[in-house]
């Protein structure tokens, strides 16, 4: 596998609001009323849409599903004994950011999304590398998000395809090194929440 393409998000404190801003940047009609994770996920790739085809897959990990969305979800059903609203039920599937990515972008291989842990490059390495190999996908997108609430977030996408030297790095800096990678570090701001 060779990388053909990277990008990288970071920033602390910004409000869905502003994340959705930063991406009027990259898509002209960005999906309403989606999650965190989605946007974090959607910033990272959205710079990448030119190197893309349309039969790419799609490896999404990340550290947490959207937070507000899950405490909204449990407080309604678990506390409240309350139905949940459609918009914390479906976003509380963590694959509904690898589906609005996909949708935004045009893809239509493989979307799959795992948790990530400690050695999450590898796992997303090998669950692309694999599809790859055996040429269910000609290129495939490798997200990672992860956030923490004082540490801010980071968001980084790779585009892979067959050929070159076997990836054996298994960090997004040392992967990335052989391409230009598109940053975006949004700047603090001190009015957000």
């Amino acid at each position: 596998m060779k990388v053909i393409a990277a990008s990288e998000v970071r920033g602390c404190n910004h409000s869905d609001s502003q994340l959705k801003a930063a991406l009027g940047t990259y898509l002209s009609s960005p999906p309403r009323r989606t999650d965190r994770l989605t946007l974090l996920a959607l910033l990272a790739a959205a710079p990448l849409k030119a190197h893309m085809q349309t039969d790419s897959g799609l490896y999404l990990a990340a550290t947490y599903p959207a937070r507000q969305n899950m405490f909204a979800l449990l407080e309604n059903v678990c506390a409240q004994q309350r139905l949940p609203k459609p918009f914390e039920f479906v976003n509380s599937v963590s694959n509904a950011a690898g589906f609005h990515v996909a949708q935004q972008l045009g893809l239509l291989g493989p979307n799959l999304f795992i948790g990530a842990g400690p050695q999450v490059w590898g796992h997303l390495l090998d669950l692309a590398g694999n599809d790859l190999e055996r040429a269910q996908v000609r290129q495939a997108l490798v997200l990672l998000v992860e956030e923490d609430q004082q540490d801010g977030f980071s968001a980084q996408a790779l585009v892979l395809e067959p050929g070159g030297d076997s990836l054996s790095a298994r960090d997004f800096s040392v992967l990335s090194d052989s391409v230009e990678v598109v940053r975006l570090e949004l700047e603090t701001d001190s009015t957000s929440v």
